[in-house]
């Protein structure tokens, strides 16, 4: 396996717009995972900053083609030195390993974790390696490789890519909550659709084979997701990808509003004029910027306030019966309740 299979190769990215009526799946599209009831019911969404290396990755190894780098968002760096070292030293470790590329990212090992740090998908991929006796060196290189990536293209840029991802979870949450989970998988983008227990994707899903992974050959049998789906938005790419052969099928998709990061989420959710008229332009930013959860002071570190004004934005939603506030151990964090869900959808809606 090398970056380059990171690649995706349909430069569609036409987004649907939410709850648009879907018509019956072309016949060109791969009815690529059979997700049944139970299935579905195990699906879950994860931000994951070792997926977003690996799209910019390959992002930077397709710089020198043009029909590669249109399925990425924004143009790949000016190719250097360092970058070509390090996108040489990530590859040869990758092949080294043998590993479907599904199989990097670790959902079984990071359960309940929405939004794992890279030092916990990085933990998780070791210990998943070193179970199949993967040699420890080896591991070991890749580990550092990934590192190394992540560093050089991501670290900089991660925090506003993350609200940025997070949004769009919220944004998907709100959906799940009016319109249940099947309407939600099948508007994350005109290439994927869901329909009769069965995901369609376009293009063909990459297949892990023995020793690494192969395209997928026709006529082709859907995968059972027995445990369910991973689905992880991006920033960086542009179309979707069906990876097959890890622990569950993963469904990576173009996040909503990834172009500008938080300006054109901003632009459509946090401020929507319903729900500023009603609770003021303050607290409706508060409410859409708690997103999936949070705590109080990434509230704050979010609206750019202290955290005694967002604690004052938290308690006063909390009192309204917009959200609720938890404790996980020893993490306080607020999350929105249905009513707070529906009010948002209700304001976004009424926009533009």
């Amino acid at each position: 396996m090398t970056i380059a299979d990171f690649r995706t190769t349909v430069p569609s990215h036409r987004l649907r717009t939410p709850m648009a009526p879907r018509a019956t799946p072309p016949a060109s599209r791969v009815p690529a995972v059979l997700l049944d009831g139970p299935a579905l019911s195990r699906t879950r969404f994860m931000i994951s900053p070792l997926n977003e290396t690996l799209a910019e990755a390959a992002r930077y190894a397709g710089s020198t083609a043009p029909h590669l780098t249109r399925h990425y968002r924004h143009r790949a760096g000016v190719r250097t030195a360092q970058a070509d070292a390090v996108l040489q030293a990530l590859s040869e470790a990758l092949r080294a390993t043998r590993w479907p590329k599904a199989g990097l990212l670790s959902p079984a090992r990071l359960t309940g974790i929405t939004c794992p740090g890279l030092d916990q998908e990085l933990g998780a991929l070791r210990g998943r390696l070193l179970d199949a006796d993967t040699d420890d060196e080896d591991v070991t290189v890749l580990l550092d490789a990934l590192r190394a990536a992540y560093a050089l293209w991501l670290a900089d840029d991660w925090p506003g890519r993350l609200r940025s991802l997070e949004d769009d979870l919220a944004y998907r949450a709100h959906l799940l909550i009016r319109y249940g989970a099947e309407q939600v998988i099948d508007t994350l983008h005109e290439q994927v659709s869901y329909a009769d227990q069965l995901l369609y994707v376009t293009p063909a899903p990459a297949v892990a084979t023995g020793t690494g992974h192969g395209t997928a050959e026709f006529p082709y049998a859907p995968q059972r997701a027995a445990e369910g789906l991973l689905i992880v938005p991006s920033w960086t790419a542009e179309t979707p990808a069906l990876l097959c052969g890890g622990e569950l099928p993963v469904l990576r998709y173009p996040a909503r509003n990834g172009f500008d990061l938080r300006a054109e989420s901003e632009r459509s959710a946090p401020r929507p004029r319903a729900i500023t008229a009603l609770i003021g332009r303050a607290r409706s930013h508060a409410l859409a910027s708690i997103g999936t959860g949070c705590s109080t002071t990434e509230l704050a570190d979010r609206l750019g306030v202290g955290a005694a004004t967002a604690s004052s934005h938290a308690t006063a939603l909390r009192r309204a019966g917009l959200i609720v506030t938890v404790r996980r151990g020893k993490r306080v964090e607020h999350l929105l309740t249905d009513l707070g869900s529906r009010l948002l959808n209700a304001g976004s809606d009424a926009v533009g």
